[in-house]
């Protein structure tokens, strides 16, 4: 009996560990969100006038700090497309951990 008291009593000292970390993540993931709707709308609505602009040859100055540019043929549309593979498992993995308190036995 004492080792598995000890046992779960370790397990609860790194639930307590995780927990702000957890709680960080959330934040950092909402904050991710914000960023790939701005991101989305961006492609949704402004890249192909200024790809063609570009193509027309506007100056803008395309260097990055070694990303891709966002004027690249498939920068923000890989990045929406893993944002979205992303929340998938986060949402899966979600329900996995909440579906073992609504089945019945």
């Amino acid at each position: 009996m004492q080792k598995r008291i000890d046992e779960i009593q370790s397990k609860y000292r790194e639930w307590c560990h995780l927990l702000p970390q957890l709680e960080e993540d959330i934040r950092r993931w909402k904050h991710a969100v914000a960023l790939i709707r701005d991101m989305d709308n961006f492609y949704t609505h402004e890249y192909q006038a200024c790809h063609r602009a570009i193509e027309d040859e506007a100056e803008v100055d395309l260097r990055t700090e070694g990303e891709y540019s966002i004027m690249s043929e498939d920068a923000l549309w890989n990045a929406l497309g893993e944002f979205h593979q992303l929340a998938w498992l986060y949402l899966r993995s979600s329900v996995d951990a909440l579906d073992r308190y609504t089945q019945e036995d």
